[in-house]
């Protein structure tokens, strides 16, 4: 019963959290962009529960509004990449030179590191969100491709593989009734584990400066803004700070209980 409690644990939190982000975007008086230089950098209290930052805005509004962003984005890059990497991979199980051609365009990607490609991309195409996304999937899409190469590998080794190729199976067929379906499980327990991850990516290129531009209140660029004022009002940056770690650790606890 407890170990029951405990794998569902992640997901009661996660869905909590969701639900009052969706009702703070419903009900909040606030507006997220709004300037007000009179409550500039003002503590938390009854009326702002987690202070005001340097323009005199909410925190909390901005951090119920950011989470559109720091949630919605990460999510579309993982399923963009994780059908361009599944698509790859499965390709490469065709036939021996078309792995060895998948193969080195994912040897290439991966000589350097993700984060790199991504602040590389992100830099050439300039900042904005859209740049971020696409940067990101760029880097990201070889993890996905790498390991739903190397599982059809194995699975094509196995004997009701061979059983189904004696049957008549073969090609796309094999690979669409028995190869992907053997695959899927480990790309969903990868899409739950990674989620934490692209959300420090996007946060962390916000925070450089290099994603989501003011006044979009990304939780990476808040962190930026409230950075310059950690010692007046530490809120303004730690608030939003708490709640990626928040966030980070339920998406690597639900990836674990996948397995």
């Amino acid at each position: 019963m407890v170990r029951r409690i405990a794998c569902f644990f992640p997901i009661i939190c996660l869905g909590f959290l969701v639900f009052t982000i969706i009702m703070g975007i419903l009900f909040t008086p606030y507006d997220p962009y709004e300037v007000n230089t009179q409550e500039e950098l003002t503590p938390p209290s009854s009326e702002h529960w987690f202070g005001t930052d340097h323009l005199g805005r909410d925190v909390l509004t901005r951090i119920v509004f950011g989470a559109s962003y720091t949630l919605l984005f990460p999510a579309i890059v993982l399923l963009l990449s994780s059908l361009l990497g599944v698509v790859i991979g499965l390709i490469s199980t065709i036939g021996r030179k078309v792995d060895l051609l998948t193969t080195a365009i994912m040897d290439s990607f991966s000589s350097i590191p993700s984060f790199l490609v991504a602040i590389i991309f992100a830099g050439l195409l300039g900042p904005g969100m859209v740049s971020t996304l696409f940067a990101i999937l760029v880097s990201w899409w070889v993890h996905y491709a790498r390991i739903v190469r190397n599982t059809s590998m194995i699975i094509r080794n196995q004997p009701f593989i061979l059983s189904a190729q004696l049957s008549g199976t073969f090609g796309v067929k094999l690979i669409r009734k028995h190869i992907f379906p053997n695959a899927l499980p480990i790309v969903r327990e990868l899409i739950f584990l990674d989620m934490g991850t692209i959300i420090l990516m996007i946060s962390s290129l916000s925070f450089l400066g290099l994603g989501a531009q003011p006044p979009i209140p990304d939780w990476g660029g808040m962190i930026l803004d409230g950075k310059s004022y950690i010692q007046i009002a530490p809120w303004v940056a730690l608030i939003p700070s708490v709640f990626i770690t928040i966030f980070v650790m339920l998406f690597y606890f639900m990836g674990r209980r996948v397995q």
